[in-house]
């Protein structure tokens, strides 16, 4: 029983390793990216980047599906990946 509260632990950290800069990186880096992109295909955001990021982090707060799908994409799109390939990976 040990054991596998052990290796339970261990996935859970592991995981969190995985997560947490991938999350990060959905909170900080990506809705920059969309807002440059934005500006870039559809002209100036009206209220600027801090008015996006304002909509962005309310929406959050206020659960917002798609909100927290750009937050959490970079480790869904992870995880998906890691999923997928499961299969073709050498057994140890």
């Amino acid at each position: 029983m040990a054991a596998g509260n052990r290796f339970r632990t261990h996935d859970w950290r592991r995981e969190l390793r995985f997560a947490a800069p991938l999350i990060g990186f959905g909170l900080l880096v990506m809705p920059l990216l969309i807002y440059l992109a934005g500006v870039l295909t559809l002209g100036p955001y009206e209220g600027g980047l801090t008015a996006f990021l304002g909509a962005l982090y309310l929406a959050l707060l206020r659960l917002a599906p798609t909100a927290w799908l750009l937050v959490t994409g970079p480790w869904l799109l992870f995880t998906a990946i890691r999923l997928l390939t499961r299969p073709l990976r050498r057994r140890a």
